[in-house]
């Protein structure tokens, strides 16, 4: 995968890393209002690159926050026709690869994922 204007490489499974941040993404536009952004942004230093994607929707509540990853977990602010599987898919693919994703959220104020692929 190749991103920014200098160039950065992460060695990877390119199909299922577009699957994993195309959950990650989807996730947070139903989290979001219709009129709101996501950030995403991308560092790379010696030991990993990263990304963040960030929205500025609902929030995780604290109390599903240590869950959000886990598969079949529905949270507070989960749609009626979510199945709770696109978080978890996307930690097994992203890990499978050599990378990390956490999440840091507060309710009301939005919810942050930071991927990390080590090198």
């Amino acid at each position: 995968m190749f991103i920014g204007i200098n160039k950065s490489y992460i060695y990877c499974d390119i199909k299922w890393q577009v699957e994993a941040i195309t959950n990650i993404l989807k996730n947070c536009i139903e989290h979001s209002s219709s009129n709101s952004k996501i950030n995403i942004s991308y560092e790379q230093n010696k030991m990993y690159s990263k990304i963040e994607i960030k929205d500025f929707g609902v929030g995780v509540d604290p109390e599903d926050l240590p869950h959000i990853f886990e598969r079949f977990y529905k949270g507070k602010n989960s749609s009626s026709d979510s199945v709770g599987i696109g978080l978890a898919l996307s930690k097994s693919i992203i890990e499978k690869n050599n990378g990390y994703i956490g999440v840091e959220s507060e309710v009301n104020r939005g919810t942050k994922f930071i991927i990390k692929y080590f090198h």
